[in-house]
């Protein structure tokens, strides 16, 4: 290896500790080449190389004379999305609003409680977590976010609230399957983790509470944009389709 691939190398995996962190634009634009050569601290050229080894694994996905852009998690299907809402649209709030009320606590509850060893697999989950989606694959994603909120509630010490979790996990397990096929979600999730993580690791109950609450909310908000977009987007084709 030469120390021009060595370079380049080295700036394509701070560029995925760049996209880890989910320091993208909403769009999923990284920033440009002039700019991650500023951040990286290196030349133009090693930042191509790197960008075009990132194409090659499938990472990003470079669009001439538009950037460089985070691929998704998978193949966004509108309509299989669509098609899911609609029929468990009530259930699916029934659940955010069981999840808003038990999770939480958990939360709170693990923030006092949580053992070294429980805490140790916490954070090795969420690392496990954010390879997943590097990997872009969305069953791994939805099962690496399971295990990461199982654990705050096993951290909790309460087996009341883990048995409730258990009654609603099968629909929590399609519900994330569905949430973290919509491009950015799973993304967004990361940061997150990452402080209801760290609230848990510094025993601040009320900060993992309210982080809790938070994480959970802009979940919800991501899942109904997208069901409003969509929705939108299908009135419009019907309207076309029928003049």
């Amino acid at each position: 290896m030469t120390q021009k691939e060595s370079v380049a190398k080295i700036a394509a995996e701070r560029i995925k500790d760049f996209i880890k962190k989910g320091e993208v634009g909403s769009d999923g634009k990284l920033p440009n080449e002039r700019d991650l050569s500023k951040i990286l601290m290196v030349g133009r050229s090693s930042v191509r190389e790197a960008l075009l080894l990132l194409e090659t694994e499938g990472v990003i996905e470079i669009r001439p004379m538009k950037g460089s852009y985070v691929v998704s998690q998978e193949n966004y299907n509108a309509a299989q999305f669509m098609s899911w809402y609609n029929q468990y649209q009530p259930e699916i709030f029934h659940l955010l609003e069981t999840r808003i009320a038990l999770e939480p606590m958990a939360a709170f509850l693990a923030a006092e409680r949580v053992t070294e060893e429980q805490l140790e697999r916490l954070e090795k989950c969420h690392e496990q977590f954010v390879d997943f989606i590097m990997e872009n694959n969305v069953i791994k994603i939805a099962l690496g976010d399971e295990a990461f909120h199982d654990l705050i509630f096993e951290s909790s010490q309460n087996p009341l609230l883990q048995n409730l979790n258990n009654v609603i996990k099968k629909m929590l397990t399609d519900y994330r399957k569905k949430v973290f096929s919509i491009p950015k979600e799973a993304m967004k999730a990361v940061s997150q983790h990452d402080e209801i993580l760290r609230f848990i690791r510094e025993r601040n109950p009320e900060a993992a509470k309210e982080n809790m609450i938070q994480h959970l909310l802009i979940s919800k908000r991501g899942l109904l944009e997208t069901a409003e977009t969509e929705g939108s987007l299908i009135d419009t084709s019907l309207r076309g389709g029928s003049e």
